[in-house]
């Protein structure tokens, strides 16, 4: 979990976990969803929490997946329930940046191509570098709204391209 166990049960935090707010290193997201899992009682615990376009995108690791989804979705259901937002579950994936971009958007990608920019890097985008990410044309209702989500996992702007 993100926070303690006894911020976890109470509606204030420590001063640990409130420095660690004030730092940056963990979100208001992640506090809300850590304390809905242990509402539910759900012990596994995730990596990364994203909330864009009223959905919550929630990065766990691939052992942790079915867990989290329950039998018949039932854990997922509630824990979506609890937050009052829907919430789209994604395994974290290793590999090439192809084989990540697959497996978080679900769908095939027919290639990548990395625009490289002679300006200054953001803080986001710490290189400079951003792809360009070729989807056939019948993925765009599934794939145009992750695409701000795939940017923060990769830490690079991504755009798609429909073919």
């Amino acid at each position: 979990m993100k926070i303690c166990k006894v911020c976890l049960s109470s509606d204030l935090l420590c001063s640990g976990c409130s420095r660690k707010l004030d730092e940056g290193m963990i979100t208001k997201t992640d506090i809300a969803l850590s304390r809905a899992l242990h509402e539910i009682n759900q012990k596994s615990d995730f990596i990364e929490a994203f909330e864009e376009n009223g959905r919550l995108f929630l990065i766990v690791d691939t052992k942790h997946t079915k867990e989290f989804i329950g039998p018949g979705g039932k854990n997922i259901r509630k824990l979506s329930e609890a937050l009052g937002k829907p919430i789209k579950l994604m395994e974290k994936a290793t590999g090439t940046e192809k084989h990540i971009i697959e497996k978080l958007i679900g769908a095939p990608v027919l290639g990548i191509n990395k625009v490289y920019s002679n300006q200054k890097a953001s803080k986001e985008n710490t290189s400079g570098e951003s792809f360009k990410v070729r989807v056939e044309r019948r993925y765009v209702r599934n794939v145009q709204p992750l695409a701000g989500v795939v940017g923060k996992i990769l830490n690079k702007k991504v755009s798609f391209v429909f073919e």
